[in-house]
C-alpha cells in the first residue's frame, strides 16, 4: 500500500484527504491542530507545524512515505517541496516554490520575465515603507511577503493608517518583511489552472465580487465563467499562462488573482495549489470535470498518465460567502435545506452552532460559503438568493442586539 502524506487538516483540505482513503493511500495528515475535521479521516495523524520543513521532513522518512502533497493552503507549499526534493520524490522543486510563495520573488521574477508589475518595494523598516509612500503619493497596499488568507493586508491612505499597518503586517510575516506596493482600482479575476510535464493549461476564469467591509479583502463572491468583456478575459488568460510557464512549474495546481483596469493588466498574486474555499476541490471539476485530488494525488506518487481532459464550460457555478458580526450566535435555521438543493454543494455551514463566539473580521479565514451551481448566470442569481432566503442566523452582543448575517 502506498503511503500519502498530506498537510494541512481543515474543512478544506477534507476532499484531497477524502480522495486519498478512497483511493486506498495509507494517509497521513499532518497539522498543528489535531481536532481539524481532516484528521478523522486520516490513517495516521500528526501534530506538527506544517510551515517546519526539517520536522516534516523528519516525520515523512520515518513513515517512508511515498508522495507528499496539499492543497487550498500557500503555508504549506514550500514544506511540501522541500520534502520531496529532499526524498527524491516527484515535486516543483523548493527554489520553485519560493516564487510562488513569496510575493516578493514572485514580483521580481515577473520582472525579469518582461512582465509589468504593480510599482512595489520589499521593506525591512518602517522608514523603507514611508519612504516608498511618498514616493507613490496615492494610496499602497501593505502586505507580508509570506501569509495567506489575507491576513495583516491593509489598504493604506494616509502616513497614519501606514504606521499601523506596516505592524501588523510584520506581525504576519514570517521573518519580518513588509511589501508594499501601488493600490490598483478596476475589476479583479481569477484563474485557476493545471500543470504536467511541464505543459500549462488554464481551466477555469472567474470574477470576484468583493464585501464592502473597511479593510477587509475578502470576496462574497467567486463566479465562473466571467461575465467581463471576452477580449480582457482573453488577455488574463493568456498573461496567466505566460506566468506561468515563465515560473517554471513542471506540475500541480494553480491559483492566480489579477485586477485589470480597462486594458491595464497586472498580477496581484500567484500560487502553486488549487483556490481555496472549495473552489479546487467544488468549482473546477463542476466547470471542467477535472478532478483536482485525483491528480494531485497522482502526481505526487508518480503515477499520473497523461495531461487530464478539460471539458469546459460544463456548468456556471459560484461560492457565496458572508460574513457574521461579532458576537455570539444564538438561533441557527436553514441548514439542512440548504444541503437538501440539488444545486448546492460543499459548505463549511457545519462550522456553526449555537454558543460560536464571533470575533471581529479583518481577513477571509472568518467566512462561511457555500458552492452553489446552476446552467446560467442568472439561474445561478436565483439559486444564490434561494441559499440567503432559507439561511436565517441569529448573532447577539449586548451592544448591538440581534444581527443578521453580512452579505456584502
Amino acid at each position: 500500500m502506498k503511503r500519502i502524506m498530506i498537510l494541512g487538516a481543515s474543512i478544506v483540505q477534507t476532499p484531497l484527504i477524502e480522495q486519498s482513503i478512497k483511493a486506498g493511500y495509507e494517509t497521513i495528515v499532518v497539522s498543528p491542530d489535531l481536532s481539524a475535521p481532516g484528521h478523522s479521516l486520516a490513517n495516521t495523524n500528526i501534530r506538527l507545524d506544517v510551515r517546519d520543513k526539517d520536522g516534516v521532513l523528519k516525520t515523512a522518512r520515518s513513515h517512508r512515505v511515498d508522495g507528499i502533497t496539499t492543497d487550498q493552503t500557500d503555508v504549506a507549499v514550500r514544506t511540501v517541496a522541500y520534502v520531496a526534493e529532499k526524498m527524491g520524490l516527484p515535486g516543483i522543486g523548493y527554489e520553485t516554490a519560493l516564487l510562488f510563495t513569496d510575493k516578493y520573488l514572485m514580483r521580481e521574477k515577473c520582472k525579469s520575465l518582461g512582465i509589468k508589475t504593480l510599482e512595489y518595494r520589499l521593506c525591512n523598516s518602517l522608514d523603507d515603507a514611508i519612504d516608498f509612500f511618498e514616493e507613490i503619493g496615492t494610496g499602497v497596499a501593505v502586505k507580508p511577503v509570506d501569509n495567506q488568507g489575507s491576513r495583516g493586508v491593509s489598504l493604506v491612505k494616509n502616513m497614519a493608517e501606514l504606521v499601523d499597518a506596516y505592524d501588523e503586517a510584520k506581525g504576519f510575516a514570517s521573518d519580518g518583511r513588509v511589501l508594499v506596493e501601488e493600490f490598483m482600482h478596476g475589476q479583479e479575476f481569477v484563474v485557476d489552472g493545471i500543470a504536467y510535464d511541464h505543459q500549462f493549461e488554464n481551466l477555469i476564469l472567474g470574477d470576484y465580487i468583493f464585501f464592502d467591509l473597511p479593510n477587509v479583502f475578502a470576496a462574497s463572491r467567486l463566479h465562473f465563467p466571467s461575465k467581463a468583456n471576452p477580449d480582457i478575459v482573453s488577455k488574463v488568460g493568456e498573461l496567466n499562462k505566460k506566468i506561468i510557464t515563465g515560473f517554471g512549474l513542471s506540475q500541480g495546481r494553480t491559483h492566480s488573482e489579477f485586477i485589470a483596469d480597462g486594458n491595464d493588466i497586472a498580477l496581484v498574486e500567484v500560487a502553486a495549489r488549487g483556490g481555496g474555499v472549495f473552489n479546487s476541490s467544488d468549482l473546477v471539476p463542476l466547470s471542467t470535470g477535472v478532478s483536482s485530488e485525483a491528480f494531485l494525488l497522482n502526481i505526487a506518487l508518480g503515477v499520473q498518465s497523461g495531461f487530464p481532459e478539460i471539458k469546459k464550460g460544463l456548468c456556471t457555478c459560484c461560492y457565496r460567502s458572508f460574513f457574521l458580526p461579532e458576537g455570539e450566535v444564538v438561533s441557527i435555521e436553514g441548514v439542512d435545506e440548504i444541503n437538501s438543493y440539488p444545486f448546492t454543494h460543499r459548505n463549511n455551514l457545519c462550522e456553526l452552532y449555537i454558543g460560536k463566539k464571533i470575533a471581529g473580521n479583518s481577513d477571509k479565514t472568518s467566512r462561511f460559503f457555500v458552492i452553489v451551481s446552476a446552467k446560467t448566470h442568472d439561474e445561478l442569481d436565483l439559486h444564490v438568493n434561494m441559499v440567503k432566503e432559507a439561511l436565517s442566523i441569529k448573532v447577539f452582543s449586548q451592544t448591538h442586539g440581534h444581527r443578521d448575517p453580512i452579505w456584502d
